[in-house]
C-alpha cells in the first residue's frame, strides 16, 4: 500500500469528522444550513481582511448567541466559499484572515459559555478550530502566522481547561480516525519551536494537576486515582504518562525563551506527584532564571507553599517575602504570609500583608490563572494574530 504524507491524512480525517458533525443522525443524507441572518459571513470576511478586526468581531457578537453558534456549520461552506472568491494568488492571505476570524468568534463563544454545545458537542470550538487549522497547513510551509494562530488557540482553549483538545497524542488503539490534540499538530509543523513545545507540555501536564482542598498545605491529585477506581477502561484518559510529560518539561528547562516557565511548571508537577526533592530543585532553578516576574514570583511563591507543606515555617516565610517583593500585594502571596506570621504571634505583620492584599484586590493574581495556561496572553496574542493578517 502506497503511504499518504501525514497533512494528507491529517486533512482526510478532518474532513469526515466535519461531515459526521453536520449530520450526527444519517452521515449519508446532508442537512441543510440554517441561514445565519442577520451575519452576513462573506462581507465580515472582507471587512476583517481589510484590517477592520474590531468592526469584524462586533458584528459577530452583535449577532446574537443563536447566530454564533449556528456560524459554526458555516466555516466549512461559507467560510471556504469565501476563500475561494479570490483566485488562487490570493488564497493563502484569505486563509489566514479566515482562520484567525474563526478564532476570534470561537474566544466570544467561550466568553458567553458556549465553547461545547450539548446538543452537538462534535462540531462545537473544536469542529471551528479543527477547519481553520485546516486552513493554515493548507497555505503551505510553515511560518509566523500560523505560529501566532497557534498560540492564541492554546491561550484559547488553555482559558476553558479543554487541554484534552489540546494534547491527544495518537493511539494506535484506537485507530485512525482520531486527530492528535492541536498542540501535537501544532509541534509537528514546527519540531524545533520552545514555545509551542512548552504550550504542549502544559496541556500534557494538566491532567496531572487537577487538584481538590485536602484541608492541609499540600492539595491531592484527582484524576488518577478516581479514575482507577471508579471509571471504565474505555472511559479512562489516555496520553503521556507522568514520566513523559517531565520528560517534555525537562527537555525545556534550559531554553533561553521558556526555559523558566518549563521548570516552574516541572517544580509544580513534581509536589503534585509526591517528588518534593526533584520539585524544590526546578522551582529554585525557575527563581533564579526568570526574567519575567509573574513567572519569578510564582516560583517564589510554589517555593514557600512546599515549604509550609513540609512543614519549614522559615524557609516558607523567606520564600514568601521574596515574592511579596516581586509582586507587592499579590494575595495568594500574601494571605499565605498573613497566616504565617499570626501563626507566630506576629499580629503587626499580619496586619501589613492582608492590608496590602486588599489594596491589590482587583489585581490580577497569577497564582488564580496557573491552571488556565496563557489564557491572561490571550489578547496580546489576538493583536500579534492580527498583525500577520495586516502585512
Amino acid at each position: 500500500m502506497t503511504k499518504r504524507p501525514f497533512c494528507v491524512l491529517l486533512l482526510a480525517v478532518a474532513a469526515t469528522a466535519l461531515a459526521a458533525a453536520q449530520n450526527r443522525s444519517d452521515p449519508r443524507k446532508p442537512i441543510p444550513l440554517r441561514p445565519i441572518a442577520p451575519l452576513d459571513l462573506p462581507a465580515t470576511l472582507d471587512m476583517y481582511a481589510a484590517g477592520r478586526f474590531d468592526a469584524a468581531v462586533q458584528t459577530i457578537a452583535r449577532a446574537g448567541d443563536e447566530v454564533g453558534r449556528n456560524l459554526r456549520r458555516h466555516w466549512a461552506v461559507t467560510g471556504a466559499a469565501w476563500i475561494d472568491g479570490g483566485g488562487a494568488g490570493d488564497r493563502p492571505r484569505r486563509q489566514l484572515a479566515a482562520a484567525a476570524l474563526a478564532l476570534e468568534s470561537e474566544a466570544l463563544r467561550a466568553e458567553r459559555g458556549d465553547w461545547r454545545v450539548s446538543g452537538n458537542p462534535a462540531c462545537a470550538a473544536a469542529c471551528v478550530l479543527d477547519w481553520a487549522q485546516q486552513q493554515l497547513a493548507e497555505r503551505g510551509a510553515p511560518d509566523t502566522a500560523e505560529r501566532a494562530w497557534y498560540l492564541a488557540a492554546a491561550a484559547l482553549a488553555g482559558g476553558v481547561r479543554d487541554t484534552r483538545y489540546l494534547h491527544r497524542p495518537i493511539d494506535p488503539a484506537r485507530g485512525a480516525g482520531v486527530l492528535p490534540g492541536l498542540m501535537d499538530r501544532a509541534v509537528l509543523r514546527f519540531p524545533d519551536d520552545p514555545a509551542l513545545r512548552l504550550e504542549r507540555a502544559i496541556a500534557a501536564a494538566a491532567r496531572f494537576t487537577v487538584l481538590i482542598d485536602t484541608g492541609t498545605a499540600r492539595p491531592a491529585l484527582v484524576e488518577n486515582a478516581l479514575l482507577a477506581r471508579f471509571a471504565p477502561e474505555s472511559y479512562r484518559p489516555r496520553g503521556s504518562g507522568a514520566g513523559e510529560v517531565a520528560s517534555m518539561l525537562e527537555a525545556l528547562a534550559d531554553d533561553s525563551t521558556v526555559g523558566a516557565e518549563a521548570s516552574l511548571r516541572l517544580g509544580f508537577l513534581q509536589w503534585v506527584l509526591g517528588n518534593d526533592q526533584v520539585s524544590r530543585t526546578a522551582l529554585t532553578a525557575a527563581v533564579s532564571r526568570a526574567a519575567d516576574p509573574d513567572v519569578r514570583f510564582l516560583a517564589q511563591f510554589l517555593v514557600g507553599w512546599t515549604a509550609l507543606a513540609a512543614e519549614d515555617g522559615a524557609a516558607a516565610t523567606r520564600a514568601l517575602d521574596d515574592a511579596l517583593s516581586t509582586r507587592q500585594g499579590s494575595q495568594s502571596a500574601a494571605v499565605l504570609r498573613a497566616a504565617l506570621a499570626l501563626q507566630d504571634g506576629d499580629a503587626l505583620t499580619a496586619d501589613a500583608a492582608a492590608a496590602h492584599a486588599l489594596e491589590r484586590r482587583t489585581d490580577l493574581d497569577p497564582w488564580r490563572l496557573f491552571l488556565y495556561g496563557h489564557h491572561s496572553r490571550l489578547p496580546a496574542l489576538i493583536a500579534s494574530l492580527r498583525a500577520e493578517v495586516a502585512k
